[in-house]
């Protein structure tokens, strides 16, 4: 064999391999996604699309609300209100004697108690004299309330005034009279009496409880009730809710009355409504406290598609997906989707939602709106190309 044969036969093997390589080129080169092989084959021309830049709405939109009604009655029982007064006797003194003579006197001190002092009226203090000579005197914490020549063993009762009374109080007997006259008092039967208002029968409490949904979605509120009563005897009617005077007024009774509520002072859960009277009777009845909600409140969000991704979706090389992600509650979740004005309907118990929505994109500016018609926590809407 010559050299030149041997020659060829030498660098048919290279041969062979280059072509090799240049058709794992070529496949490499097919197989690449469309973006990228304009990349490789027209470099710093190509219009290329970054990783980033195909993420085109990536959102956690958190809880949607929803209430397939708009209306709410909080129905609250009738409620009887009544001023009601007991004479109690607050404290008793055994039979004693004050006097006062040439070499000294004889005085009697009692101490007793107020425990409702403001709750506590018409105090007065009541006594038998069956002997009596001289002036006698009485005093209060301190302050000369009576001084007087009793006439009769049954006096009349001696008033004790509110505005020296404390929670406990000191009465103090003495007499007094001429420097040659008898001076000597024996008394018996000795009583404090009061009138206490039994408040717990001026005051009715009734619950209401309001949901997340009526609370976050809160329009107007209010509070309705019918008041029975004499409107030339009755006092104020204060109510209070969650512990604010929310009315405090003479009602117009035997006939409806409207107190608006706002949002501020409502609770999510258990609302207290407290009634109460200085005076007089009340029964109040259709008592009801209504919510009107604003409609749902639908999520919109925005975003772009740029000329090169949409140019790719014309051409089918690329896709536009959406994705939603629900907590995984194993409840319905159902809403409706409006993309660029196409509505859809979810319903379904999954916790993710995919969708190919490239035929509802358009270039530049794109909306997507979701109407929940149950309940929703959306962890993510994500709107990709890929």
């Amino acid at each position: 064999m010559n050299r030149r044969a041997q020659k060829f036969q030498t660098g048919n093997p290279a041969a062979s391999l280059i072509g090799i390589i240049t058709l794992l080129f070529i496949f490499y080169i097919l197989f690449l996604p469309p973006a990228e092989r304009q990349v490789l084959l027209e470099g710093e021309n190509a219009t290329s699309v970054t990783v980033a830049e195909l993420t085109l709405l990536d959102a956690a939109p958190g809880r949607l609300t929803f209430s397939d009604k708009n209306v709410f009655d909080h129905r609250i029982p009738n409620v009887y209100l009544v001023e009601t007064r007991n004479a109690v006797v607050l404290a008793k003194e055994n039979p004693f004697v004050v006097n006062k003579g040439w070499f000294g006197e004889q005085k009697k001190s009692m101490v007793f108690p107020v425990v409702d002092l403001e709750n506590t009226e018409n105090v007065i203090l009541g006594f038998q004299a069956p002997e009596r000579a001289g002036a006698l005197q009485i005093f209060l914490n301190g302050q000369l309330i009576y001084e007087n020549k009793v006439s009769v063993q049954n006096p009349s009762p001696v008033s004790l005034p509110k505005t020296l009374l404390k929670d406990t109080n000191i009465l103090e007997f003495a007499v007094t009279g001429g420097f040659f006259s008898k001076k000597k008092y024996s008394l018996s039967d000795v009583k404090v009496v009061g009138d206490i208002t039994d408040v717990q029968r001026q005051m009715a409490t009734n619950t209401f409880t309001i949901s997340n949904t009526e609370h976050d979605n809160l329009d107007t509120a209010y509070l309705d009730f019918y008041p029975i009563c004499d409107q030339k005897s009755v006092g104020v009617l204060d109510i209070e809710l969650n512990g604010k005077i929310i009315y405090s007024a003479a009602p117009a009774c035997e006939g409806p009355n409207r107190q608006d509520l706002y949002g501020e002072d409502l609770r999510i859960g258990k609302n207290t409504l407290l009634f109460r009277i200085s005076k007089g009777s009340y029964r109040v009845e259709q008592v009801k406290a209504r919510t009107v909600l604003k409609p749902v409140k639908a999520y919109i969000d925005f975003f772009n598609v740029k000329s090169s991704i949409y140019n790719d979706v014309l051409d089918k090389d690329r896709i536009v997906l959406l994705t939603l992600e629900f907590v995984d509650d194993q409840v319905s979740k159902r809403a409706e989707l409006n993309v660029n004005g196409r509505m859809s309907v979810i319903d379904q118990r999954d916790n993710k939602y995919e969708r190919d929505i490239s035929s509802l994109i358009r270039e530049g500016n794109n909306y997507i709106e979701v109407k929940p018609l149950t309940e929703l926590d959306v962890v993510k809407l994500q709107v990709r190309a890929e």
